[in-house]
Formats: C-alpha cells, sequence, structure tokens
C-alpha cells in the first residue's frame, strides 16, 4: 500500500508515539518523576540547640587528632578554607572569623566544629562543606585545628540560660551591638564584629560556650573579655548580665 505525503520517518514517529499511548515507552506529555534528591550526611546531624534537650555542644571531643589525620587536615584546609579563614587560621576581617583563638579552640567541641562545617552559616560568606567534603575530611581538618589549640579543653557550664530577656537586650545595644550589629547580624552591620544572631549559630553554640567566650573573650580578636573579675575586661559585666544577653539571644534568633 501507498501512503502518498507522508514519509517514512514521520510514519515511525506516528508509530512510537501511538505505541506509548498504548503503554510502550512514555510519551513526552506524560509526566516523569524527578530522582531523589541527595541526602548529605550532614542532615542526619542532630540540631545541637542546648533548649531541644539534644546532645549538648561542648561535651563531645571523640575526634582522634593524630599526625597522619592533621596532615590530611592541613591540606584540605589549605585548599579549601586559605581564602576566607587565613593559611594559619588568622580569619580576614569581614570575610571570615579567626580560628586559632585560644579561648575559641578550648570552648569548641568537636560536634560544634564537625556541624558549622558541614552546614555552614546561612546568611554569611560560610558556605556548608557537606556536599564537598566527607565527614572524615571535616574530622580531619578539626584534627588539623587542634594543633593550634594551646591550653586544654574548658569545663563548660551548659545549664539553661534563665535570665531576664528585656535587660538582655539593653546590655546588649549598649555593650554587644557595636561589634556585632543591633541584629547580630555581624560584619553584614559592622566591620569589627562576627555574627551571632542568627538561629543558624545559635542552634550549635550552647550556653556554656556562649558564658566562657563573652567571660573571657576570644584571644587576639576585638573580642576582649566582659566578664568579672578580669583585668582587661570591657565591661565587666555581673553573671547576671551574662545570662540576661544569652537569654535575649536565645529569645530574638532569626
Amino acid at each position: 500500500m501507498r501512503i502518498h505525503g507522508i514519509g517514512h520517518a514521520t510514519i515511525a514517529l506516528l508509530l512510537a508515539a501511538a505505541c506509548a499511548d498504548a503503554g510502550g515507552e512514555p510519551a513526552d506529555d506524560d509526566p516523569v518523576e524527578d530522582p531523589p534528591p541527595t541526602v548529605s550526611w550532614a542532615e542526619e546531624l542532630p540540631e545541637g540547640n542546648p533548649l531541644t534537650g539534644l546532645p549538648e555542644p561542648g561535651e563531645m571531643r571523640e575526634i582522634e587528632v593524630t599526625d597522619a589525620a592533621a596532615q590530611r587536615g592541613q591540606t584540605i584546609y589549605a585548599d579549601n578554607c586559605v581564602p576566607c579563614h587565613g593559611p594559619d587560621g588568622e580569619g580576614r576581617l569581614g570575610i571570615g572569623p579567626k580560628l586559632n583563638s585560644t579561648t575559641f579552640l578550648a570552648a569548641a567541641a568537636d560536634d560544634y566544629l564537625v556541624r558549622t562545617i558541614a552546614r555552614g552559616r546561612p546568611g554569611t560568606t560560610m558556605p556548608g562543606w557537606a556536599r564537598t567534603l566527607e565527614r572524615s575530611e571535616v574530622e580531619d581538618v578539626i584534627a588539623y585545628m587542634r594543633g593550634w589549640q594551646e591550653v586544654e579543653p574548658v569545663e563548660l557550664d551548659n545549664r539553661p540560660a534563665t535570665g531576664d530577656a528585656e535587660a538582655g537586650g539593653e546590655r546588649f545595644r549598649e555593650i554587644c551591638a557595636g561589634c556585632h550589629g543591633f541584629n547580630g547580624a555581624g560584619y553584614q552591620e559592622t566591620s569589627n564584629g562576627t555574627g551571632i544572631g542568627r538561629s543558624a549559630f545559635l542552634a550549635d553554640a550552647s550556653n556554656g560556650y556562649l558564658r566562657h567566650i563573652i567571660r573571657n573573650g576570644k584571644t587576639d580578636t576585638p573580642m576582649r573579655p566582659f566578664g568579672r573579675p578580669s583585668a582587661v575586661a570591657v565591661a565587666n559585666l555581673t553573671d547576671e548580665d551574662v545570662e540576661n544577653v544569652i537569654t535575649y539571644l536565645r529569645e530574638n534568633a532569626w
């Protein structure tokens, strides 16, 4: 039989479409399911907010620090972290905070560092690295960072904050906002302080970590000690003042 005006290729296309409609290969307009999203290992990490009753950041020092791990971590750090945090963890003002601070490393637990590196800090220049680095590689970076630590880990006071948020807000605006911004957005508001008001940070920073850094400062940075009885404290905040500020930050996280 001869079919006028229709080429062989056209007939083949019509037959293919008919087969698809009859239950063969799907037609172009049939819905196609999207592939399942790739799940990052970081999504399996629990939130560290001490108010949720989950394991406290500040109590975990489980990463084994060996020469081999630190050497691997140094290479990974050099390839990924230097542009923002500097070759030796000295930080870059307005871009990435200082990491080789004695008080910071003494108070920062392994799980706090793992979650921070893995998830990043949304709204800041710190991206999440979980889709780029394996968990073992993140732990190697932390092993390398521990080589900067000059003192033993501190014992943190991780009890719940029970201060007065309104009074804490007054203290925050008087003392903290000049560096950290009135909204706690850090570099996005000021030129010399990190962001401490975001929920992403406060979810992982334990009350014990916050108490330690507020009272003792972050060595070799503009963050001076604020707690009594330090001879170089900026404001000599009382324990009540510290509790009020932490409570204010918790209740106003954004």
